[in-house]
């Protein structure tokens, strides 16, 4: 099913060295990691006015901590049990091969570092890179161990409340406050905003991947590819948000999609 189209992109692909991807919840969901914004989604079950906000989350915690607590240890659960999916090794073997130069994600799981991609650009942040809170120094934490650890103390808890849950974050290293984690949330800035749309304007292919398209200014970014002349290839199953741009539409997973294309380059099937 859709061999045309996978063979027509790893041509593509086959005689590309800097192309890009730019992956959205999609790829992670492959992974067992519940999307936010789909059908049965995160913010189906809580309004993300609520929880979205450092303030918003900060008032939700103070009023009712425990409503809370069984979604974020379900959430915990889902990124501890979450592995690199074929997609995010496929990538990795593009970069590997010279042909894939940045990855730009808006997922905050570190899959794709995991998988072995070395430049990722995190522009929604790293939920396992702590940002310390006065000082603002930074510190790299491994996934599976932070999260055991978080869990564990959770579980020792004598009550919900916001001093409680505050006490589970680790503490900065240089000035001992609380660290919070690297990540964006609403009314924040992305990050590293400049050098991905740098890297979308220097492109010659941009695979666009698992992402709906609704959340900006990710959104744009295979828009500035194609204005800059790059081809755009998407993968996703369920719809494709820049049919105006797009030169290649395969609707399959990226875990199913991405290895084929792999093989088909390196077998010279092209």
């Amino acid at each position: 099913m859709f061999e045309k189209e996978i063979r027509e992109a790893a041509s593509i692909l086959s005689k590309s060295t800097r192309a890009s991807a730019s992956c959205g919840a999609g790829v992670s969901a492959e992974s067992g990691i519940a999307t936010f914004r789909d059908a049965g989604g995160i913010w189906d079950r809580i309004d993300p006015a609520e929880v979205g906000t450092p303030s918003g989350l900060i008032n939700t915690l103070e009023r009712e901590a425990p409503k809370l607590v069984p979604l974020f240890i379900e959430i915990l659960d889902s990124f501890e049990s979450a592995e690199p999916n074929p997609g995010h090794r496929a990538l990795a073997d593009l970069e590997a091969m010279g042909i894939l130069k940045t990855v730009i994600t808006q997922n905050a799981d570190n899959l794709h570092q995991e998988a072995g991609t070395t430049d990722v650009i995190e522009v929604h942040g790293n939920l396992f890179r702590m940002k310390c809170l006065a000082c603002e120094s930074i510190r790299k934490y491994e996934r599976k161990p932070l999260i055991r650890e978080v869990k564990e103390r959770m579980a020792g808890l004598n009550s919900f409340n916001l001093t409680a849950l505050a006490s589970l974050a680790p503490r900065c290293d240089g000035c001992g406050f609380m660290m919070r984690p690297d990540v964006v949330m609403f009314t924040e800035p992305v990050q590293d905003l400049p050098r991905a749309f740098a890297v979308a304007a220097g492109c010659d292919v941009m695979l666009v991947l698992g992402t709906s398209g609704v959340v900006y200014p990710a959104a744009y970014l295979p828009r500035e590819a194609k204005k800059s002349g790059a081809a755009i290839i998407v993968i996703n199953p369920t719809e494709n948000p820049f049919e105006s741009v797009t030169d290649i539409y395969i609707p399959m997973k990226t875990g199913e999609v991405l290895p084929a294309i792999v093989k088909m380059i390196r077998e010279k099937a092209v």
